[in-house]
């Protein structure tokens, strides 16, 4: 089995809409997953990156958005397959930190993954989703539109980080 991944996420929220990512399922071979779903944007830590660099790179990679990196407001851990299942994190395993961002500039595209060549790019569109349609979503993980509508946006930057396991 390979390293547990440390992963950074930008939750971004403006006028009553979040910005996400649309991705291609990490699972395509599983029947239960959606061929694809809608994420924060963010990805892996690079070695000898800060947090903060790493949520600025990777919301100009995707998105090619500039930000401010607030609060810590989640910590989530993905096992895939997931505990309890046979071989359980055999295929993925990370932990990733949720930050409270603000967009601070740039023209919004729908960014690339440069670890993968054009034609097995796993972003297919970046959007700002209202806030009130999220629940007509595929969003991953499963407890994001929950959380989500659970905070309201002005209180996200003193929110108490929250600890969300392989389940949630």
């Amino acid at each position: 089995m390979s390293q547990v991944r440390l992963r950074v996420s930008a939750l971004c929220i403006r006028e009553d809409q979040v910005l996400l990512v649309e991705h291609k399922s990490f699972a395509p071979q599983d029947p239960n997953l959606p061929e694809s779903y809608w994420i924060l944007p963010g990805g892996a830590v690079e070695r000898g990156e800060t947090l903060d660099e790493a949520v600025k790179r990777e919301m100009m990679e995707e998105t090619a958005l500039e930000c401010t990196v607030g609060s810590l407001l989640f910590i989530k851990e993905l096992l895939y397959p997931y505990p309890g299942a046979f071989d359980q994190g055999a295929l993925h395993h990370s932990v990733s930190l949720g930050f409270y961002c603000t967009v601070t500039g740039g023209e919004m595209i729908t960014g690339k993954d440069p670890e993968y060549p054009d034609d097995e790019q796993m972003i297919l569109k970046v959007s700002w989703i209202p806030l009130a349609d999220l629940e007509h979503y595929n969003l991953y993980p499963p407890f994001l539109v929950n959380y989500i509508l659970a905070h309201h946006p002005e209180g996200l930057q003193d929110a108490v980080p929250e600890f969300l396991n392989s389940l949630q």
